[in-house]
């Protein structure tokens, strides 16, 4: 994770401990840019999961639990009811989380900091957790 990637407001993880860190200062000392007070070699990106989704308000398309280990399964789509109604967020466990633009554009999100760096792209707003 590049600390390029990041915004004031994202989520990332401590190595150290493992705790959920919210991003509140991005301190640039030119060549090295420090998180909150974390040097950027002790910050670790979010995977996003099904848990995630759900904590920011995201709900199941098909009201089935996504089972990451099930190779057989084809997808499993999620909406939010206030927004991005026309995207599709799918998740297709050989290949990640995909965000679908469109007919055939897609993008695949692997972390929390991606997916909500995202929205506030398509939105202007913050994704903010709801659970």
């Amino acid at each position: 994770m590049e600390t390029s990637e990041l915004r004031i407001g994202n989520y990332i993880m401590d190595k150290k401990d493992e705790n959920i860190e919210y991003v509140y200062h991005l301190h640039d000392l030119g060549d090295l840019v420090y998180i909150n007070d974390l040097h950027p070699d002790a910050c670790l990106p979010i995977p996003l999961t099904e848990k995630w989704l759900l904590t920011f308000g995201f709900e199941s398309n098909s009201g089935e639990k996504y089972n990451p280990n099930d190779e057989s399964a084809d997808q499993f789509e999620y909406s939010l009811g206030s927004g991005i109604s026309h995207m599709k967020f799918i998740c297709r466990p050989s290949k990640g989380w995909i965000i679908k633009l469109g007919n055939d554009d897609e993008l695949e999100i692997r972390h929390v900091h991606e997916f909500q760096n995202l929205y506030f792209a398509l939105k202007g707003k913050e994704l903010t957790l709801k659970k």
